[in-house]
């Protein structure tokens, strides 16, 4: 897939956080920024094939867009170090 210049005019603080963001994940703004493009594109994908299967609004995608009366489960961040834990014979996050 061929690539295309693009200029984008953000705020200098904002762009100096993406920068370091990038950096520390070893990435370019680039490649961030096409990322987030393909997030868009693929959301909208997702809501239009939903709503012609008239699936009606799928999983909550943002924090705001859960219910409050939601079941509170299991804490997931303990259940995945307990699962990672016990494929490598140990505990050591106890």
């Amino acid at each position: 897939m061929s690539k295309k210049k693009l200029t984008l005019s953000v705020s200098e603080d904002l762009l100096e956080e993406v920068k370091l963001l990038a950096h520390r994940e070893g990435k370019s703004v680039s490649s961030i920024v096409e990322e987030y493009f393909e997030y868009l594109v693929l959301t909208k994908w997702i809501d239009a094939l939903a709503s012609e299967l008239d699936l009606g609004k799928l999983e909550p995608t943002t924090e705001g867009e859960i219910p409050k009366s939601r079941p509170v489960g299991m804490d997931a961040a303990k259940v995945v170090r307990e699962i990672r834990d016990s494929r490598v014979g140990g505990s050591q996050h106890e």
